[in-house]
């Protein structure tokens, strides 16, 4: 009888675990459908188009060197060719979806990823499964992350790696055996190596993250992390890292300058470009705008952590500061709530640590919202959970549980009235303002006009060659900062030229189409003659470009 109960409640719970994985990958469906919408409708930004070019040399040539002047990490690069080769291999015939499918897989997989931060013993981030879908949706809906889930940048797929440190860290201290912990501490090594490899700003992570973990130490005691820790472990965690560092920057070892150029020179380039590039240098709070409230003129109010969400945020911040100090390690009932107070705590210091460095840094750009604001999604879940597990304990008395429910009702009502508030601001981020300078994660965006641009160009130059219109020479004389995207959109075009004066341009180069800054406009007839006909095209705001045709 007791087997058959036993089997019985196993089948049960296999069938439990069953549809919980069924109903999760049809929500990952759904975010996959929103996130690869109309995925080629925005035009490209400067930095992504630059991003696709590199690519383009990478799958044509199949070289890749790293520039720590003007690039971040190679692993963007090397992740988009699986995607490009699925369709061509030549450059000019990719697409917009070739290279924002990227990071709309990469979003994907950190929204698995945070499923993994529940542990069935309970000592994982949550409590519950419940509490791990909550985090799921809050992150999924959550308008920068979908925003920049559809930009073909780094960011995205860096969110996935500190996200996959997180998630090995977590199993790693709770694994029993030494092959487990040696698997977990490999995690932890290749998602940092991967983090490395990806953007310079690692490091500014991984500070907060030393220095979160030593304050969350502190509440353990250092005879419970020797318990957990180990010189083994730490040498597989350096050497997993290392190795995916180097692999990737010495191009597969055909490039060892690349490592050189990494540990060298990259520093030198981002401190300057910290404190030394005003036109991106904003106020301490650019970011805590984002986070809490933005509107430009007469624009719709953005902010992540809406009404609904304020009140569940701050309750996660302060609550597990007074369960580490209270909670009582020996009590094997309070254990596991005590590890998540913990890992609650580790998650509230890394993400305050990690804003505060942010902040201090003149130098920002709405994107690098990204790996903060993935702290404070979570912590809003975890947040909802703290309430309901403070209103569970009181289901006492009849008149106790019918308030209960009542209560637990209107927490879950929150919550979905939070997760609906950032559905519709995502859905204005990815469609209705998607280049658009009311939307706050529009940030120096290529505007439609320039869309117009490419089709003027493609236009006259069918007028001119028909069929043998991608031969047709045209120059590009402006500053690099300013012909951006360009690059990209005339990836089939056989004869471009690009120049930052006219005195540049070869003599023996006789152009039929010309792009060129307005400032440089009246030098365009020497070259274009004066029978050349022009037209204005604002490529985004506050750089305008003239478009000459030769007629002769």
């Amino acid at each position: 009888m007791n087997m058959c109960s036993s089997l019985s409640e196993a089948l049960n719970k296999a069938k439990t675990t069953h549809n919980y994985w069924l109903s999760f990958l049809f929500f990952l469906f759904l975010v996959f459908l929103f996130r690869f919408a109309g995925l080629s409708d925005r035009p490209m930004h400067g930095d992504e188009a630059n991003q696709a070019v590199r690519t383009g040399q990478l799958l044509e040539q199949g070289v890749y060197h790293y520039d720590p002047a003007d690039h971040h990490g190679p692993v963007l690069y090397y992740a988009a060719i699986p995607f490009c080769r699925a369709t061509t291999s030549r450059f000019a015939e990719t697409t917009e979806y070739n290279f924002r499918l990227v990071p709309v897989v990469f979003s994907l997989l950190t929204l698995l990823l945070i499923a993994g931060c529940y542990r069935r013993d309970k000592t994982g981030l949550f409590r519950s499964p419940f509490t791990a879908w909550i985090a799921v949706v809050v992150v999924a809906v959550s308008p920068a992350m979908n925003y920049y889930s559809r930009f073909f940048i780094q960011e995205s797929m860096f969110v996935t790696f500190l996200t996959g440190i997180l998630v090995s860290a977590i199993h790693y201290v709770r694994a029993i055996s030494s092959r487990e912990k040696l698997l977990w501490a490999g995690g932890v090594g290749v998602f940092t190596g991967l983090a490395v490899s990806t953007k310079e700003t690692v490091v500014l992570s991984l500070a907060a993250a030393l220095f979160a973990g030593l304050a969350t130490l502190a509440t353990r005691g250092l005879k419970t992390f020797r318990e957990t820790w180990s010189w083994r472990d730490a040498c597989v965690v350096i050497c997993c890292a290392g190795f995916v560092d180097v692999l990737f920057y010495s191009s597969f070892f055909t490039y060892p300058q690349g490592v050189y150029d990494e540990l060298f020179s990259t520093v030198k380039t981002y401190m300057t470009r910290a404190t030394a590039v005003p036109e991106h240098h904003h106020p301490w709070n650019f970011y805590l705008q984002f986070l809490f409230g933005w509107q430009y003129g007469r624009g719709p109010v953005w902010r992540e952590i809406n009404y609904w969400f304020l009140l569940p945020l701050v309750i996660a911040v302060v609550t597990p500061v007074v369960e580490c100090l209270r909670l009582n390690r020996q009590d094997e009932t309070l254990y596991a709530r005590l590890m998540r107070a913990r890992w609650t705590l580790f998650v509230v210091l890394y993400t305050l640590i990690l804003t505060a460095l942010y902040a201090c840094i003149p130098y920002k750009t709405p994107w690098c919202i990204l790996s903060f604001l993935f702290g404070y999604l979570v912590l809003v879940a975890r947040g909802f959970e703290y309430v309901i597990e403070f209103l569970i304990p009181t289901r006492s008395t009849l008149l106790f549980t019918l308030a209960t429910r009542i209560a637990i009702v209107l927490v879950v009502v929150a919550c979905c009235l939070g997760i609906r508030h950032n559905c519709l601001r995502s859905k204005d981020a990815c469609f209705k303002y998607a280049a658009d300078i009311r939307n706050p994660y529009v940030y120096a965006h290529t505007g439609r006009d320039a869309l117009d641009l490419v089709a003027a160009i493609e236009r006259a130059a069918k007028e001119k060659a028909g069929q043998g219109m991608y031969d047709v020479p045209i120059a590009i004389v402006s500053p690099p900062s300013d012909y951006w995207p360009l690059p990209f959109y005339l990836r089939k075009f056989n004869a471009v030229g690009y120049w930052s004066t006219v005195d540049e341009i070869p003599p023996a180069f006789k152009p039929h189409l010309m792009i060129i800054s307005a400032s440089m406009g009246d030098q365009a007839s020497r070259i274009m003659g004066k029978e050349a006909q022009s037209n204005f095209f604002g490529i985004r705001p506050g750089t305008l470009l003239l478009f000459f045709e030769r007629k002769q």
